[in-house]
């Protein structure tokens, strides 16, 4: 067998053993807007951007004032008090409920059934 129909093999074989298999599904890109720049590089580093779509529906400004303070305090994620501030507004304006066209009222952003952990019916945060 000439050296070309072993390529022309390999190739093929490659090929057809990928179709059929699922793409690997890309990593979100943060939402643009001001202090996206400094949230990727404090955020980023320890989770992924999926993390705060996830979360966005139960983002209010008080819960990602608690997250934030939590990667500060628990986690020692490098920030500063204003840096920690201006991720804070970028959060609330880029996955806040308002970001996503809802509300945080339980008739409107979630069943009165369906409440996360840790989170009361209108998204805040559980008091200790």
């Amino acid at each position: 067998m000439s050296r070309a129909a072993t390529v022309l093999g390999l190739v093929t074989l490659t090929v057809l053993g990928a179709v059929g298999r699922p793409l690997p599904a890309a990593e979100p890109e943060a939402a643009p807007g001001e202090g996206r720049e400094l949230f990727v590089a404090r955020c980023s580093v320890c989770h992924s951007i999926d993390y705060m779509q996830m979360h966005a529906r139960f983002g209010t400004r008080s819960l990602w004032e608690s997250s934030v303070a939590k990667m500060r305090n628990a986690y020692k994620a490098p920030m500063s008090d204003a840096e920690a501030q201006q991720i804070i507004d970028y959060l609330e304006r880029q996955y806040g409920p308002a970001a996503a066209g809802q509300r945080t009222t339980p008739s409107s952003s979630m069943s009165k059934t369906s409440v996360a952990p840790g989170l009361t019916a209108g998204g805040e945060p559980r008091s200790p």
